[in-house]
């Protein structure tokens, strides 16, 4: 797997450059720990029909995830906070199963740069 396609390595160099190697470490876990529990909110938000509470979830996603390197996520995240803010959730569901998986995808390459630093 192409980590580049996955994690933007000039945004995520210029993290590590600022906050150093040894932070960067455990910005990563803490970014991997807190999405899972935001990605499980999503769902309960939108299981309860709860738009407002969606797209604000999908906003700390993709604030969080463009600052990690994420770009293309932090677009996907985007994309629900848009629909969130339009109050229609009825196609969310196959996007949101498809952002999880892609979470996954974004946490390995992750993983695999924190093991690089």
């Amino acid at each position: 797997m192409d980590t580049q396609l996955i994690i933007d390595r000039a945004t995520f160099n210029d993290l590590k450059e600022v906050m150093g190697a040894d932070f960067v470490v455990e910005l990563i876990d803490t970014y991997t720990f807190e999405t899972e529990g935001l990605i499980a909110q999503i769902y309960s938000a939108l299981a309860a029909g709860d738009s407002t509470t969606f797209g604000r979830l999908a906003h700390s996603i993709k604030s969080s995830s463009a600052s990690m390197g994420a770009l293309k996520f932090s677009q996907q995240a985007r994309e629900l906070e848009m629909l969130g803010k339009a109050g229609d959730l009825a196609g969310a569901g196959p996007m949101l199963g498809r952002f999880s998986a892609d979470f996954l995808v974004v946490k390995r390459c992750l993983e695999d740069l924190k093991n690089e630093s």
